[in-house]
């Protein structure tokens, strides 16, 4: 019998035990029809808490990505999935395959890509991850083609912190690189060791273009050792607003060619690389350096042009004690970062939501210190131009393997005061600690 023939034997049958008041065959004959038709259903639900050790009246955890919220426990994602992936052989229609994510919870206020050039700046927490189909053209060793809302190609880290090493995200992935992109991917495996992607895309984190140009982003995987890998990635293209980013499709005017942080001819540029060392089958070591440059971005007074530049240096050593696919399996990590925003456009900027993190600070140089928001460096009329460093430390231990538990120790510094204690002081670093629990399913 054929696939198609029974899956129609098999929705009859459901069919029918419905009619007659029955579950257990209907159970059976759907779960048939799922494997028939090589689809899988996944997700996972996560909570965590943090405690700030600044005590910040806010409640908001300063620069932070995700986990903004200070001394609260926070239920941040109910995650489901459904996907079908598409497999280079067999017939055309394995070659076929989507995915279809969904969030609920909090952290969809920050993961939620713009739409109708709206920025996400409300706590709306339904958040469609990712929406897209793939084919596997049947062209060399397969070329896949994949349309649609996707993670970007850009960085180590993702939206889902149970996929990263640590609870919370570094500066580097909330405050300078997309999420998500929007368009066309093509991915081509070269070799058995090497894989090149290239995209066109609206650009960062837009489901909706924000302006009359495209952008693209790529990646060149490379791992020509198992103990050893190298990876180059980076996107480039225009950014900033046509002037329709306040008011939708109808607003007109709202941006002057050559104004600052309004100019739809800026280009953004970025590149970066992922280096990958395992010097024993338990240990990882992934170092990544970053580099963002923008075309007439900045408003910072002072600057010798209006590029803006960011760049940063990461490294993330993971420590497997046993296997991690076992129960009671452990796990340490640490990530060392080091980010500067020479132009002043990624951090302190204001609004708990923007770009995916609090990012509000606790200076304000010209009018003195205040914690109304958003907060931001009046003395210049932008962001705060700042060196941000740090350490995070993650013990992560699974009970089984669909459970994750995981306490992290972490802490900010910076050259300016731009974190909040108690009441109404601005300091220079900040101490959380957080702990999580995901289940997977």
């Amino acid at each position: 019998m054929s696939a198609r023939s029974r899956i129609g034997l098999g929705i009859g049958m459901c069919a029918m035990v419905s009619l007659l008041g029955g579950n257990a065959v209907s159970a059976a004959d759907a779960d048939s029809i799922w494997k028939d038709l090589g689809i899988k259903l996944s997700g996972a639900v996560d909570t965590t808490y943090t405690q700030n050790f600044n005590n910040p009246n806010t409640n908001i955890n300063s620069l932070r990505i995700f986990d903004t919220q200070a001394n609260s426990f926070v239920p941040q994602v109910a995650q489901f999935m459904v996907e079908r992936q598409a497999v280079a052989s067999g017939s055309a229609m394995d070659r076929v395959g989507f995915r279809a994510r969904v969030n609920f919870g909090a952290q969809s206020r920050f993961s939620r890509a713009r739409t109708n050039y709206q920025p996400g700046t409300d706590n709306n927490e339904l958040d469609v991850h990712e929406l897209y189909g793939e084919y596997i053209a049947p062209i060399g060793n397969g070329l896949k083609i994949q349309a649609g809302k996707i993670n970007t190609l850009i960085g180590l880290e993702v939206i889902n912190s149970w996929e990263n090493p640590s609870i919370s995200r570094s500066w580097t992935f909330g405050l300078a690189q997309a999420f998500t992109t929007t368009g066309i991917r093509f991915t081509y495996p070269f070799s058995s060791w090497g894989t090149a992607a290239i995209g066109l895309i609206n650009g960062w984190d837009n489901i909706e273009d924000n302006n009359r140009g495209k952008s693209f982003e790529y990646k060149v995987d490379l791992t020509p050792h198992e103990k050893f890998g190298f990876a180059v990635y980076g996107s480039y293209g225009p950014e900033q607003s046509n002037g329709n980013a306040g008011g939708g499709n109808a607003a007109t005017g709202g941006c002057t060619l050559g104004n600052p942080g309004c100019d739809p001819t800026g280009k953004r540029t970025v590149v970066g690389a992922l280096i990958t060392i395992k010097p024993t089958p338990m240990d990882t070591l992934i170092i990544e350096p970053y580099y963002g440059n923008e075309g007439n971005a900045t408003t910072n007074a002072g600057q010798p042009s209006r590029n803006a530049r960011w760049n940063a240096l990461l490294a993330y050593y993971t420590h497997d004690f046993n296997d991690q696919n076992q129960p009671h399996a452990f796990r340490f990590s640490a990530r060392g970062e080091i980010f500067e925003d020479a132009g002043g456009v990624r951090t302190c900027i204001g609004g708990n939501n923007f770009n995916g993190g609090a990012n509000a600070c606790a200076t304000a140089p010209a009018g003195g210190f205040s914690t109304t928001a958003p907060l931001f460096n009046t003395a210049t009329g932008g962001g705060t131009r700042q060196t941000l460093w740090g350490g995070t430390f993650t013990l992560q231990y699974k009970p089984a393997p669909s459970l994750i538990t995981r306490v992290e120790f972490r802490y900010d510094k910076s050259d300016q005061n731009v974190f909040l204690r108690g009441a109404g002081e601005g300091i220079n670093n900040q101490q959380t600690l957080g702990f999580q629990v995901v289940y997977l399913f």
